[in-house]
């Protein structure tokens, strides 16, 4: 990564505050990072729109104001991937994620062209199926069992993700030894991030990594060479990425940092927003009543996207919560103005949506709905859950159709109620993911009365 050196000095702009506790301790800020981040950056964020949070080889910046966050967002050039996209490149290689500069730019032009508005029909129809299928084998087991609603929907991910991205059968892999896998990847990067210990260390950890990224990556190589003898006419019936892929020319490690990226990123964020979506709904019956009111009227087996309003509240509800992503960063390429602030080149820069959601929302902990419809829409910009600017999610609009049609089509099929009374909590990797509480019961519907028989401390406008 080359800094670039700044002619003039920044004088005019002020420095941010530094936080006392981590600049003097250096090893604290590291601890707080690595154990408790997410309970550390709300807390540093309520009190600041910037500050300082430490050194470790680079000045490292909090930045939680939002015209200040779009506007580190829209600028690629001064503003670059940082050091928590850069780790990720030990899994996902030189994919879109973790890429800059004119490669980004190429890459995404040609990616893009998978995601256009046009494929949605088809796409929303594999997802679907698959949905369908999943609810099929839910009903024939029995109703009192408990299930893992993080495990039940990252097992369907996966088969969707393999199908609509790559054109590939969920018989190539082993779901419940790629999930592992996906788990071990994640976990292992983030710990990387905020870790003193040499990489070259050959830790029980790191054998454990590496063992999960064996299996990632024999996955990829399969899901490539069941799809390379087909003709380009057999390509242009697809609408997957890797059929674009293939017709842009890609191939070698080329070919699979994107397969890699597109298969990790594509089914793990939108599976835990589901799982969250459904343990809220287990916990609100009223709400989830609302839902299965609005989705009921529906023809079978379909999801009218532009006719939920209330399934899309509680969705972007959930990610205002839970957004996948809970921090990110970017480098400063060279000193920079940030409104007025000044910032040295070379500074990470930590953006989170997590803590905006908290800083800027009323009542902000308590799960309702009722914010996203109508005129009480958030308004003032901090609401981001796909980022903002140029590199937004790639796959924003793919993700909000799999939500809504997963959560709607499983609130129609069951009742859904916890199995303990545990609180749901959180495991902040590089994604957000489920940890316990999780375990529910989805009893197939007859009536909705025994759901508004039970009262809820939330309602929904």
């Amino acid at each position: 990564m080359v800094i670039e050196p700044s002619a003039n000095s920044l004088s005019p702009g002020k420095r941010p505050p530094a936080l006392t506790r981590t600049r003097l301790c250096p090893p604290l800020l590291l601890w707080q990072m690595m154990y408790r981040p997410l309970e550390f950056l709300v807390d540093v964020g309520r009190q600041h729109d910037v500050v300082r949070l430490g050194w470790m080889g680079a000045p490292f910046y909090l930045v939680t104001q939002p015209e200040l966050v779009k506007q580190m967002l829209g600028d690629t050039r001064r503003f670059l991937k940082g050091t928590i996209f850069k780790k990720l490149q030990m899994v996902l290689g030189k994919g879109l994620v973790t890429l800059d500069g004119q490669a980004w730019i190429d890459a995404r032009r040609r990616i893009q062209q998978a995601f256009r508005p046009g494929l949605m029909p088809r796409q929303q129809a594999i997802v679907i199926r698959h949905t369908r299928e999943l609810i099929e084998r839910l009903q024939k087991s029995s109703s009192l069992e408990a299930v893992d609603l993080d495990t039940m929907t990252t097992e369907l991910m996966l088969r969707i993700a393999l199908e609509l991205l790559f054109g590939a059968s969920p018989d190539l892999i082993d779901l419940e030894e790629t999930r592992h896998a996906v788990d071990e990847c994640n976990d292992y990067a983030r710990y990387r991030i905020w870790s003193m210990t040499p990489e070259r260390w050959n830790t029980p950890r790191k054998r454990r990594f590496v063992a999960a990224l064996d299996v990632l990556e024999a996955i990829v190589a399969r899901v490539i060479a069941q799809r390379r003898s087909e003709s380009k006419a057999e390509r242009a019936e697809r609408c997957d990425v890797l059929s674009l892929l293939f017709e842009a020319g890609f191939e070698g490690v080329e070919l699979r940092d994107h397969v890699m990226t597109m298969f990790v990123a594509g089914h793990e964020t939108t599976a835990g927003s589901v799982a969250f979506l459904l343990g809220l709904l287990a916990r609100h019956p009223q709400v989830q009543q609302r839902l299965y009111e609005e989705i009921e009227p529906s023809p079978e087996w379909t999801v009218p996207l532009q006719a939920v309003p209330v399934t899309e509240a509680v969705w972007k509800e959930t990610l205002r919560l839970y957004p996948s992503v809970p921090i990110l960063d970017r480098l400063a390429a060279r000193e920079v103005q940030l409104g007025e602030y000044a910032i040295p080149a070379g500074a990470n820069l930590i953006w989170s949506p997590y803590v905006m959601h908290r800083k800027y929302c009323p009542d902000a902990e308590r799960f309702d709905p009722g914010r996203f419809l109508g005129e009480s829409t958030p308004t003032g910009g901090w609401f981001i859950p796909f980022g903002e600017g140029p590199r937004m999610c790639i796959g924003k609009s793919l993700a909000d159709m799999e939500g809504l049609t997963i959560s709607a089509l499983l609130t129609r099929a069951f009742e859904i109620t916890p199995a303990d009374g545990a609180d749901m909590t959180v495991r902040p990797m590089i994604t957000l993911r489920p940890s316990n509480g999780f375990a529910a019961r989805l009893q197939p519907r007859q009536t909705p009365a025994s759901i508004r028989a039970r009262p809820s401390a939330t309602s929904i406008k």
